[in-house]
């Protein structure tokens, strides 16, 4: 018992710790988690490294699993947990257990977890998930912060603008009425805006609203995000970035199925599931039939549309050499600090556009307000 009382408090100083890079970020998602019920990538994956570990250290997988239920603090992992512990002690095997949690774990874990049972290599091949978990969550988490920045200097710019249309205005506006000074033509501008603003606001509201109620529409299944990226793909920059996505995500999937020995069509398979794009899944299918064929994996992909001559040229490499895994990985990796570079550079260029783009729009508005003032200043001065 003191053994497992050890690796108890080790994975308990884990759980607190999670990783020194995002300790911030999981501190703060894990009350966001306990209210909403959501299980994140780094649940999941924090989950698998500390399983990982358990088993490591040859604990039995339902003993360790007692232990990590007892661990968690998300209330919906710790339930899923449950369950799987109830059905590993009716005799179901951890893979099966992790299939009936199909809305928590996809087919990725499911079957390389199964493979790893049956090769007698479960601790490695979780601790393999766990890895490429993190690194996805990491990409992902890159990607949307790249992007959140415009969005909330935009969505600051808005309000600024409406709260000057609505109240800074009006009251200049009031004060032009009552002088005899001609108002440039900038100034009635800004105050016609002002006006329209002011009687309409509740329905220009709406209509944001009801935009991006379409765009999460737009985004809510499968085939509807599917046609989104494939019209994303034909404009210039946001193609090649969703390109070095599919590259990353596709090279990081299936050479972690191969490190975890899963057979290469079975990992194709499975890698064709994680995305959504129906051009990349159409191409992802055109390889299981080659391979099916006994026919090389890089040679489909050196006539892609989608993945560059270059990694068909190295899988071409890691297929000669007998080690594709190992070779994909390097791409995935590469491909990954490219698009990390392309998120940072996307930020560093943006962020001096978009200040001036606030200062902009504030700046007009508040010239166009000055603009009355100055000829009633002179006009006091020549009386």
């Amino acid at each position: 018992m003191s053994r497992e009382s050890d690796i108890e408090a080790v994975v308990a100083a884990r759980t607190m710790r999670v990783r020194p890079a995002v300790r911030s970020a999981a501190r703060s998602r894990l009350g966001g988690i306990s209210m909403f019920k959501r299980i994140s990538a780094q649940d999941k994956s924090t989950f698998l490294s500390q399983l990982s570990m358990m088993l490591r250290a040859r604990l039995p997988i339902l003993r360790s699993l007692e232990i990590l239920a007892g661990q968690t603090r998300n209330p919906r992992l710790r339930s899923a947990i449950g369950e799987m512990i109830n059905d590993v002690r009716k005799g179901s095997s951890f893979s099966s257990a992790l299939a009936h949690q199909a809305g928590i774990f996809d087919a990725l874990v499911v079957v390389t977890a199964e493979v790893g049972q049956e090769s007698g290599r479960l601790p490695e091949v979780l601790s393999s998930l766990a890895e490429y978990m993190e690194r996805m969550n990491v990409l992902r988490r890159k990607v949307m912060q790249a992007l959140a920045y415009p969005v909330l200097v935009l969505s600051v710019a808005a309000l600024v603008v409406s709260f000057l249309l609505l109240y800074i205005v009006p009251t200049f506006a009031d004060m032009f009425r009552t002088s005899n000074v001609p108002i440039p033509y900038a100034t009635r501008v800004v105050i016609t805006a002002s006006s329209f603003f002011a009687a309409n606001w509740v329905y220009v509201f709406a209509l944001i609203l009801m935009a991006v109620a379409a765009s999460r529409w737009l985004l809510g299944s499968e085939l509807k995000k599917s046609i989104v990226e494939q019209y994303a793909l034909r404009i210039p920059w946001v193609g090649g970035v969703l390109v070095k996505n599919y590259t990353a995500r596709f090279c990081r999937t299936l050479g972690t199925l191969l490190q975890s020995q899963v057979p290469l069509v079975d990992a194709l398979s499975v890698t064709k599931r994680i995305f959504v794009n129906r051009q990349l899944r159409g191409e992802i299918e055109r390889l299981i039939k080659f391979v099916k064929q006994g026919r090389a994996v890089a040679e489909p992909l050196s006539s892609s549309k989608i993945f560059s001559p270059v990694v068909a040229q190295m899988i071409a490499v890691g297929e000669e050499t007998s080690e594709l895994d190992t070779m994909l990985l390097r791409v995935a990796a590469f491909y990954e600090a490219e698009l990390a570079d392309t998120m940072e550079t996307l930020t560093t260029v943006i962020e001096p556009i978009l200040i001036v783009m606030l200062g902009a729009m504030v700046g007009t508005v508040l010239i166009a307000m000055y603009l009355p003032m100055f000829d009633m200043t002179n006009a006091v001065g020549g009386g």
